[in-house]
């Protein structure tokens, strides 16, 4: 019987209000016959007398009466504070047990010690993120973090209303915070603000910018989430084979990802998104369980985007092309290209030899253009790991010439181009595959940066 009690007692707890949690708890309790009319009506007439005494503070003890709305507000503020302690508690065994023996005012003082620790704590959360904020014009993101919430310190009022929310939050989150109010909402805000700037740190910020100016021209002035499309955008990455850090997406990429999706049932989607999301999380080393949890949580509403624009044939509206400024941009001008006869004799020298650094010189003296390099892996004079042993040769800047010159969604799909062409391509997708993140993603973010 004491077990079923326990149980009972327990089951409760999921029931509670988050937002009116003392009340709330109250009423559950009374309703369950776990608090006697006796006992329900000896805490309410504490709270009244609590009201009295903080209504004569707030009078300055001039009079000991107020208007009922300023009364009501006052007792919500009470017992929200109190609420504050008894969510500490880790059973709700010694939440009843708080409640029938400590007193309201006792919980009350309690109360008002973890609103002050949470005042002081969301202070220093949003000193984390002035530290971590992300370099962007969107005025919702930086008018909520440089006006918005320090108002709410300004103004808000631990004794009379610490169950209001002051200050002006307009910057939307990815997972919006519900069922919490005064200084508990904005500690929840903040944390959840920590993560997401924590995330978008992986990325190059003026990909960041682009990325949100190829999603909407004046995306400034817009009630945007950007944690959201970044996250959007690097799964696409993950799913077309480049580096996560890149964020790019052209329409060869997202011809791809409709391609693989194409009759795929939501489960399979949903399975297809959270293997992208793991191998980002890997490919960036993320290990903060609280973030790789978040992000899980933001990819479950991006699945449904995603599922929608399939639907409708608008996956530009989910993956988006990074849209640069014009400075941003290298035009790459190609060097001299070969005449037919010199590609003949070239391709046939290299052919004839066996040893790869042969090749590699041949290659590095006689070729001086991209297309003549391209067409020379496609020659039938460069074999298996030859391949390989080339690309090792390439400085960065030549890798990224050589990727940008091929669409991805072409690069790595066997339809395309001949069977000379689909090894070259298969044997640097390899070699990409094998390269550690960091230079990977150097590679991919100068060759989004080229015009060929």
């Amino acid at each position: 019987m004491e077990n079923f009690i326990i149980n009972q007692e327990e089951s409760l707890l999921g029931l509670v209000s988050k937002e009116h949690y003392f009340q709330s708890m109250l009423q559950l309790l009374y309703s369950n016959k776990l608090l006697s009319t006796k006992q329900l009506e000896k805490v309410q007439f504490q709270l009244i007398e609590l009201l009295e005494e903080t209504v004569s503070y707030y009078t300055r003890y001039e009079s000991s009466s107020v208007r009922v709305e300023v009364a009501e507000q006052i007792m919500l503020s009470i017992c929200f504070t109190i609420g504050l302690y008894l969510k500490q508690q880790s059973t709700m065994k010694d939440n009843i047990a708080l409640i029938k023996n400590a007193g309201v005012k006792q919980l009350f003082k309690e109360g008002e010690k973890i609103l002050r620790d949470k005042v002081e704590l969301c202070k220093s959360l949003l000193n984390n993120i002035y530290e971590t904020r992300l370099n962007t014009e969107t005025y919702a993101y930086t008018d909520t973090i440089d006006y918005g919430i320090p108002l709410f310190f300004k103004e808000y009022d631990t004794r009379f209303a610490s169950h209001d929310m002051p200050g002006s939050i307009d910057y939307q989150l990815a997972i919006d915070v519900r069922n919490l109010t005064g200084v508990e909402c904005l500690e929840e805000y903040l944390n959840r603000l920590r993560v997401e700037n924590k995330f978008c740190a992986f990325f190059n910020g003026e990909d960041i910018e682009a990325l949100l100016k190829g999603f909407k021209k004046d995306y400034i002035h817009m009630l945007i989430n950007i944690f959201q499309l970044v996250l959007t955008n690097s799964l696409g990455c993950v799913l077309v084979g480049k580096a996560a850090v890149l964020l790019d997406l052209n329409e060869g990429d997202r011809v791809y990802i409709s391609s693989r999706m194409e009759g795929l049932s939501s489960e399979q989607i949903e399975k297809l998104i959270f293997s992208a999301g793991a191998k980002l999380c890997d490919e960036l080393s993320i290990i903060d369980e609280e973030l790789i949890k978040y992000i899980r949580e933001v990819s479950k509403e991006i699945i449904i985007q995603l599922e929608n624009a399939l639907e409708i044939d608008k996956l530009e509206k989910v993956f988006i092309t990074l849209k640069r400024s014009e400075d941003n941009i290298f035009k790459y001008e190609d060097g001299e290209v070969l005449t037919n006869s010199e590609f003949r004799k070239i391709t046939e020298e290299i052919r004839a030899c066996k040893n790869p650094e042969e090749k590699i010189t041949i290659i590095r003296e006689g070729l001086h253009s991209l297309k003549d390099l391209i067409d020379t892996l496609g020659a039938d004079c460069i074999f298996e790991d030859e391949f390989i042993e080339i690309f090792k040769s390439l400085n960065e800047f030549e890798m990224a010439l050589l990727i940008k010159s091929t669409s991805t969604s072409k690069a790595f799909d066997n339809e395309y181009g001949s069977e000379s062409e689909k090894e070259w391509q298969r044997k640097l997708k390899e070699y990409l595959e094998a390269l550690d993140a960091s230079r990977k993603a150097e590679i991919f973010r100068i060759a989004e940066g080229l015009e060929v």
